[in-house]
């Protein structure tokens, strides 16, 4: 295994770090070398120490090869190449006539920090140190577990210059965010998105967008309702993002902020995802309990409307999709009505093939749902009733592939927000080739994506008043009336308002 150095590894308390700098600092410095050059000593010494500490203390690897197995005064050794230490801490590992100072290595070692095992040169093995348990006492006073159990661990080991700052409230937080202009950063340059038409598109939907109001108040009164490891860990990265991208701060009772999301589009299909734990990575409940103000369109049953659509147009009869109704599927499958739409997409999107397999995520539900033996039975009649359907999407993809046109890749077919599907090669650049079934899926996926995507990136292209993207829909700040949506067999239904 290549040898590494860990770096900002360490979080420890503030009494640990005060120690650990009166120890590092008390090494003396060479006092005829420029002064300029004492942050590069000290930062070298505290990277050497860190790495040893973490190593000395929790590999047990490591342990079991040490040539100096310690005792009452020394841990046991671990190895630190030289050609590691000459990359990583410079002032401590390169030969004195090499720096514009003494190095350290030595003054560490005679500060009784460390103990020197010599190199092996007949064994081929580098240098090895051990560290003072004296020294590993006076920083980390209690047991290992109890000591990472402490909530007041929030500074780095190697923060020798009180570089991280202490942990601030949400509101100051917050009020250091508000101090730089939300700015959308999308992904939608020719690297991002080749497809020169699709680029476009998006660009157009994407200076469209207005901020995003979030009701903070709301969010952290959900969380306490709902009190969760989960929900806190989706709840502190959405803060984190919200810090990270800038906001506007609108009102301070209720707490409530608005920020400019950025979006990236997906390789396949066309629909767009916001860039980090932004609003859209939220889950549903704490979705709709934060946004502060808006309404919230989905497309309604879209994916069978398109198919239905899609299915009539060369020419297939669409009683066949009967079959993926609720009703259908709750009755056959046995399961509630609220677990439907899993199951219905699964179905969909592997081209009405059932999977038997434990791998699957219907047959791991079903598995939970209705035991063992009841789901293989479930999904054998539910693969055998889907047969009828299996033979319409057959159809369909074979469509798909006759308005392909073939470049130097191969077989492209392009969608309806013009993102191009390439049938043959999944990567270019190993040749790795997809398999023919596969291929047929995904394309499938595109095409229906794709076409989802056109009637909401439309709208929103001669709109204003979006705030959001949802996957099959968007948020606007007012209620939609008349006869604003204008699609020929696509309808929007409000799901969620501020």
């Amino acid at each position: 295994m290549k040898a590494y150095c860990t770096r900002n590894n360490i979080l420890v308390t503030e009494s640990t770090l005060r120690i650990f700098k009166k120890e590092i600092f008390s090494i003396p410095f060479d006092g005829n070398c420029d002064a300029r050059c004492k942050p590069t000593y000290y930062v070298s010494i505290a990277v050497f120490l860190q790495h040893l500490i973490c190593s000395a203390t929790v590999s047990r690897n490591t342990r079991k090869r040490a040539r100096f197995e310690g005792n009452r005064k020394w841990t046991y050794s671990v190895p630190f190449p030289y050609s590691l230490g000459d990359r990583v801490a410079p002032a401590v590992f390169r030969q004195t006539r090499e720096l514009p100072f003494e190095r350290a290595l030595e003054k560490i070692e005679q500060a009784g920090l460390i103990k020197i095992i010599r190199h092996d040169h007949g064994k081929h093995k580098c240098r090895e140190f051990a560290l003072s348990k004296k020294f590993l006492g006076a920083l980390f006073p209690r047991k290992r577990k109890a000591y990472l159990r402490r909530e007041d661990r929030y500074t780095y080991l190697t923060n020798i210059y009180d570089k991280r700052q202490a942990p601030l409230t949400m509101d100051e937080l917050l009020a250091q965010a508000a101090t730089h202009t939300p700015k959308a950063r999308h992904h939608v340059s020719k690297r991002d998105i080749p497809d020169k038409p699709f680029r476009e598109r998006v660009k157009q939907v994407y200076n469209q967008l207005e901020l995003l109001y979030i009701n903070l108040d709301a969010l952290r009164n959900y969380c306490n309702r709902h009190p969760s490891r989960k929900n806190m860990g989706y709840y502190h990265n959405f803060i984190s993002h919200l810090c990270d991208v800038g906001v506007n701060i609108v009102s301070y009772c209720p707490l409530v902020v608005a920020y400019q999301q950025s979006y990236k589009t997906a390789r396949l299909g066309g629909r767009s995802f916001e860039v980090g734990t932004g609003f859209q990575y939220l889950p549903k409940g704490m979705k709709w309990a934060s946004l502060a103000k808006g309404y919230n369109y989905d497309i309604k049953s879209c994916q069978l409307e398109i198919l239905h659509h899609e299915l009539k147009l060369i020419g297939v009869s669409d009683a066949n999709l009967a079959r993926l109704e609720t009703d259908y599927i709750s009755k056959r499958l046995q399961v509630r009505e609220d677990e439907v739409k899993g199951f219905r997409f699964a179905t969909l999107f592997s081209a009405g093939y059932v999977s038997l397999s434990f791998k699957s995520v219907t047959r791991k539900r079903l598995n939970k749902l209705l035991g063992l033996k009841k789901a293989k039975q479930v999904l054998q009649r539910w693969n055998k009733l889907m047969e009828p359907l299996r033979e319409d999407l057959k159809e369909l993809i074979d469509h798909y592939l006759s308005t392909g046109k073939r470049n130097r890749y191969g077989l492209c077919v392009r969608n309806a927000v013009g993102q191009n599907f390439n049938c043959t090669w999944k990567n270019i650049s190993l040749r790795k080739k997809l398999q023919s079934q596969q291929m047929r899926r995904k394309l499938l996926s595109h095409m229906l994506q794709g076409l989802e995507s056109r009637a909401v990136y439309d709208y929103v292209a001669l709109h204003t008043g979006v705030c959001a993207l949802e996957h099959d829909g968007f948020i606007s700040l007012h209620e939609l009336r008349g006869n604003v949506w204008q699609h020929p067999f696509l309808r929007i239904v409000m799901k969620n308002s501020a």
